[in-house]
């Protein structure tokens, strides 16, 4: 029997909102929009008419509607508060986002980490569907990193989603979270948008907008461009090993919109030089399949059989 949940994935620039047939891994229907940061009636507004536009779908294929889940970029409480967003959405500061959606629309409401939703979309419909251990690293303007074991979140709160701001060495420009050195601030966007690399592309010719370019001329021989991808592949080398020796995963799923310009650099991510968590240990690097809608997924599939343990789950 199908099964039909809402998921939205709230992201730096756009929010996403898909109706998901769970049970077959199908977005039947997409919404974007741009995400509202500022004020919490706007917000709710989009998510309402969302929701209507969803419901009527619904009604015409006489089908009926699980609940809602969200991906949001901070962390959630086993209330369904969000504790923080670290001022991404300014007006989410211990915040009863699960409460209110469903006091407003009688509709059951799950909230998780954003990157530990991308995850649980590629363990379930993606790259790590045919895997135990699955950790996906989502590469944007930031580094988000989620982790599922055989389905199911390992720990029922979003504890370890900072865990992309550790450091892996002492160079590089100081991250948000005051530190220098961090992996995020060396893997990310930020690693290309930063005023010096800005400055010495802009001198041979390359200021340029957006990631992909800059590979695209590190591939054509600019060498200021090929400095700052080899810095970005060396430092996600670095990542990549720690995270193998912290999670030990089956496979590494890589997405966010910085995975796409990664493709030609797979077989390096792939060399596994360190030592590893135990003898004939294997883990793959792969590219997300999904992309963008690995976080519609995964937060749909909140309201999934297997997934119904964590008290936020549950509607009061």
């Amino acid at each position: 029997m199908d099964q039909f949940a809402i998921g939205v994935d709230i992201g730096g620039t756009r929010t996403k909102l898909g109706l998901v047939n769970i049970k077959t891994g199908e977005v039947l229907y997409e919404i974007v929009h741009a995400t509202e940061k500022e004020s919490e009636g706007p917000f709710l507004q989009q998510i309402y008419r969302s929701i209507h536009e969803f419901g009527m779908l619904l009604a015409d294929a006489k089908a009926s509607l699980d609940g809602i889940g969200f991906g949001i970029p901070g962390f959630v409480d086993e209330h369904g508060v969000v504790d923080t967003t670290y001022g991404f959405l300014r007006f989410m500061e211990n915040y009863p986002l699960k409460s209110k959606i469903e006091a407003d629309t009688g509709i059951a409401c799950r909230l998780d980490n954003d990157a530990r939703v991308v995850a649980l979309g590629e363990a379930l419909f993606g790259s790590g569907r045919n895997h135990s251990r699955v950790l996906a690293l989502t590469l944007g303007t930031g580094l988000g990193v989620g982790f599922v074991v055989n389905g199911i979140f390992p720990d029922p709160l979003p504890f370890s989603h900072m865990s992309g701001h550790m450091s892996i060495g002492d160079k590089g420009e100081r991250c948000y979270c005051g530190k220098t050195g961090c992996l995020e601030a060396q893997v990310s966007s930020a690693a290309i948008f930063n005023a010096k690399h800005l400055t010495r592309l802009a001198s041979s010719g390359g200021a340029l907008p957006d990631p992909q370019q800059v590979f695209t001329l590190a591939r054509d021989g600019n060498p200021f461009a090929a400095e700052i991808v080899n810095g970005i592949i060396e430092a996600l080398q670095k990542g990549i090993h720690n995270f193998i020796n912290i999670y030990a995963p089956d496979i590494i799923v890589i997405g966010g919109g910085m995975s796409r310009s990664l493709k030609e650099h797979i077989k390096e991510l792939n060399q596994i030089n360190y030592l590893s968590p135990y003898r004939n240990y294997t883990c793959e690097v792969r590219i997300s399949d999904l992309q963008e809608q690995a976080g519609i997924l995964g937060a749909a599939a909140l309201f999934s059989n297997r997934n119904n343990s964590n008290s936020n789950n549950e509607k009061d």
